[in-house]
């Protein structure tokens, strides 16, 4: 876990530091910013749920902003109006869900339900011609949506994986840790391809 946690941490600052070189728009810089810090923290913090409802409504904010601006044409007023109010369950998890025995994901399986939805929506629209992707693009999109549709199903039993020995759900998390270091490394993939245009 912690090797998978440190290759994470440095798939990102690899990203990040090639992304400032590179002068990539600030939202991408934020974007590997923010979540680069997020994973330093729960690497090396103490108490490390509430990261959970941060980190998947700042990768909700990035994939909407990627697909509904980049390609849907979303004008910014109405992208920035829907991550306004998409900021509430978040809020509210922060306020209420502080306890370990009783946590639960519902803000994160949201989230994600959001991200796998706008993923589906974006590669239904290439099926049916009305968008125009690369196989690269279409590649990446595919391992984001697989990504999180393991994460959708994990996120489910959240509550069981925190509090049941790391002996019996170790592994689950294990998992986890490796698809999410594959899904970091396409992220920064898609962030250096389309980094200058977003």
């Amino acid at each position: 876990m912690d090797a998978f946690s440190n290759l994470c941490a440095l798939v990102l600052l690899i990203g990040l530091v090639y992304s400032i070189v590179k002068r990539h728009s600030l939202i991408s810089l934020i974007y590997l910013g923010s979540i680069l810090i997020i994973e330093i923290i729960a690497a090396y913090g103490n108490v490390n749920l509430f990261l959970f409802s941060i980190s998947y409504y700042i990768h909700l904010f990035f994939l909407s902003y990627y697909i509904l601006i980049h390609f849907l044409r979303w004008k910014k007023n109405n992208f920035a109006l829907i991550s306004f109010l998409f900021l509430i369950p978040m809020i509210l998890s922060l306020i209420f869900n502080t306890e370990i025995t009783s946590y639960q994901s519902y803000d994160r399986l949201f989230y994600i339900f959001s991200i796998i939805i706008l993923l589906i929506t974006t590669l239904f629209r290439f099926f049916d011609g009305k968008l125009i992707l690369s196989n690269t693009t279409i590649t990446m999109l595919l391992i984001i949506l697989f990504y999180f549709s393991i994460d959708f199903i994990i996120a489910l039993t959240t509550n069981y994986l925190i509090n049941e020995h790391l002996n019996l759900v170790g592994w689950i998390w294990l998992f986890r840790a490796f698809c999410l270091l594959v899904f970091y490394i396409t992220l920064v993939n898609l962030v250096w391809k389309t980094g200058k245009t977003l």
